[in-house]
């Protein structure tokens, strides 16, 4: 698709490699577009002196949600173990996560919820797991030092490697967010794009569209986007 294709020379130009081009093969574009988007999240330019990330822990829920309360952002859905978390000096300076979202199309034919969906015949406006990147934040004083960014490049990262949690096999993945449309241009550097109409927006993420646009609009007189990168996985295909 013209978009993905897009997507997929903005982050091989960043990586300094090869861009991918038409008239390839869907298995030959599905390979460089992971490794375009590998190279990008693997990048030396993210690397900061000192910054270290790794896996969250139950210790670190309280500094999560105090800091994400204190930027007025959603406080749900903050279990630990799903975010990275940057340390300077032992000291937690950011943190981010990946969210995934069930797809409730997919529940068993007994259960109440899936078939009701099924029903009402909604069935997935995307692809493979869908994997909310969410709560990103920085501590202000050590913000534009790059570790925004190498937390956005860990969770990338890791979003190509996504498993599914039952087969535990690698599988197709797009990965969702929600932010401020000033900070919009942050994201389209690592191969995010806008959602330009709200029925693309996936199913489970356009209630809390709604709800940003109005606290958007109200606390910080901006606007809530939502925005989207694919990860193919060749594996499925």
């Amino acid at each position: 698709r013209r978009e993905t294709l897009s997507r997929v020379m903005q982050a091989a130009r960043f990586a300094g490699g090869s861009v991918p081009f038409a008239g390839r093969t869907r298995r030959e574009f599905c390979a460089s577009h992971r490794r375009a988007l590998r190279a990008f999240a693997t990048s030396p330019r993210a690397d900061i002196a000192g910054l270290t990330l790794r896996r969250g822990n139950e210790g670190d829920a309280n500094t999560i949600r105090l800091a994400i309360l204190r930027e007025k952002m959603n406080p749900l859905g903050l279990d630990p173990r799903r975010f990275v978390v940057a340390e300077e000096d032992g000291k937690v300076v950011g943190f981010g996560q990946l969210k995934p979202w069930e797809t409730l199309s997919n529940r068993p034919k007994g259960d109440f919820v899936g078939n009701v969906v099924r029903m009402l015949n909604l069935e997935p406006n995307w692809r493979g797991q869908l994997l909310e990147l969410a709560s990103l934040v920085v501590v202000p004083e050590h913000r534009g030092r790059g570790v925004g960014t190498a937390l956005l490049n860990r969770l990338i990262e890791d979003s190509i490697d996504a498993k599914d949690p039952e087969t535990l096999l690698k599988q197709e993945t797009t990965v969702c967010l929600l932010t401020l449309k000033s900070t919009v241009g942050f994201y389209e550097r690592a191969g995010f794009s806008v959602i330009t109409s709200e029925q693309y927006v996936p199913r489970p993420l356009q209630a809390e569209l709604a709800a940003g646009k109005v606290v958007a609009a109200v606390v910080a007189d901006d606007e809530c986007v939502a925005m989207k990168l694919e990860s193919l996985d060749i594996e499925q295909m």
